[in-house]
């Protein structure tokens, strides 16, 4: 019985672990969509940016929200350097 609630426990709060990671998503697609209009960038990375960007939405619609962050703000490194 111990060993069945310490896996409960456990897989709870794996799962309350990972929950911000679908909440930081969108919102980095959604900033990085707004900084593509408003940015200066060179041609080469606002399209490399907009590439970046897609892939992370379509990684949120697959549900791999790991990839989609990792993408995201790659595409946002690229429209805020300087």
């Amino acid at each position: 019985m111990r060993k069945i609630f310490f896996l409960m426990t456990a897989f709870s709060l794996l799962i309350l672990s990972a929950q911000p990671l679908w909440a930081r998503c969108a919102p980095l697609i959604r900033e990085g969509r707004e900084l593509l209009g408003k940015t200066q960038a060179s041609k080469a990375d606002q399209d490399k940016a907009k590439g970046l960007l897609e892939e992370a939405q379509k990684n949120l619609d697959a549900g791999d929200h790991g990839s989609g962050v990792k993408n995201a703000n790659a595409a946002l490194d690229l429209l805020k350097k300087k």
